[in-house]
């Protein structure tokens, strides 16, 4: 039982604090979403979800979101050209650091996403990490998570090159459409982590691209809807209400029998939106999963088979 409801207790206290503090001090820079994603595959799962460590992981985080910020300040550059720049050199730091920690692209595309300009989310960044690892360690030594050793990945061939080259410009046409019809949730930071992590023929998300689909959606539309009647409506604190996002969360994960960490960014990535953007946020995170699965699911399938997967999706999205 400690297995399951301590972890959990530890990731609404973190995001609740995370969130409560932006709150107080006025300040959303605060609210860094990936976290809830890091919780998640650190805490949320019985073993760490990525290959790498805590040096690995606090360094990506860190150098990502420095990155970020670095672009919003010194590239002038249409926001289009600045979220494509940041995915494609994330998406490289990520391949060159030996690890499959993906939310690391996360910290790189959001701050360019939502212009931000102060260091105080990458202060907010770093600080976050390192506090959810420090729980992890603890919740190791005292038997409540296990511990795993790091292996590195394989460094990058010819082919993951050109994987790399092709969803970079596959992300950058989202990101380009998105902006261009004036949804750019669909191009949500955490969607391109998802989508990153997608696109490898080894994840056990690939087997089930209409649940993937669902569960995203399922989780934006409870960020949405529990800020919009708890907050919005009740005036209940944003930090109550965030936890309790990260609790309905986990629950939709485990009903659906998937753990996908960056589903539990997007829940708090409505945390961050405008309050009118609200009720479209979920329709948004959906059209972008949607483009992302299906763009990463018809490339990896045999081509019999690809008109079949496209009919599923297309049948899931009309219902």
């Amino acid at each position: 039982m400690k297995k399951t409801y301590i972890p959990l207790l530890c990731t609404m206290l973190l995001i609740g604090g995370m969130v409560g503090a932006a709150d107080v001090l006025r300040n959303n820079e605060i609210i860094f979403p990936e976290i809830a994603a890091i919780a998640t595959g650190a805490l949320l799962t019985p073993k760490l979800a990525w290959r790498t460590d805590h040096l690995h992981t606090f360094w990506a985080i860190t150098v990502c979101a420095a990155l970020g910020l670095g672009i919003v300040l010194f590239v002038p550059a249409a926001l289009w050209l600045q979220m494509s720049i940041a995915y494609l050199l994330a998406s490289l730091l990520f391949m060159a650091s030996g690890t499959s920690f993906a939310p690391m692209i996360s910290a790189a595309v959001l701050p360019v996403l939502l212009q931000t300009r102060s260091v105080v989310y990458l202060i907010a960044a770093c600080t976050l990490t390192a506090g959810i690892l420090c729980v992890r360690r603890i919740l190791v030594r005292n038997g409540v998570l296990t511990d795993t050793e790091f292996e590195k990945m394989p460094k990058p061939d010819k082919e993951s090159i050109f994987q790399a080259v092709l969803r970079w410009l596959i992300a950058a046409a989202v990101i380009v459409a998105a902006l261009h019809l004036n949804v750019r949730f669909a191009a949500a930071p955490p969607l391109l982590v998802a989508f990153t992590e997608f696109w490898k023929p080894e994840a056990v998300s690939r087997k089930r691209p209409v649940a993937v689909i669902a569960l995203i959606t399922l989780c934006a539309a409870s960020g949405a809807g529990v800020r919009f009647a708890f907050t919005e409506r009740l005036a209940v604190p944003a930090c109550v209400s965030a936890a309790l996002t990260i609790a309905a969360v986990y629950f939709i994960m485990k009903k659906l029998g998937l753990m996908l960490p960056p589903a539990s960014a997007i829940a708090i990535l409505a945390f961050l939106i405008p309050k009118e953007a609200l009720l479209i946020f979920p329709v948004q995170i959906m059209l972008g999963i949607s483009v992302f699965v299906g763009a990463s699911y018809l490339y990896r399938e045999k081509p019999l088979r690809k008109m079949a997967v496209f009919s599923a999706l297309f049948q899931h999205l009309v219902r």
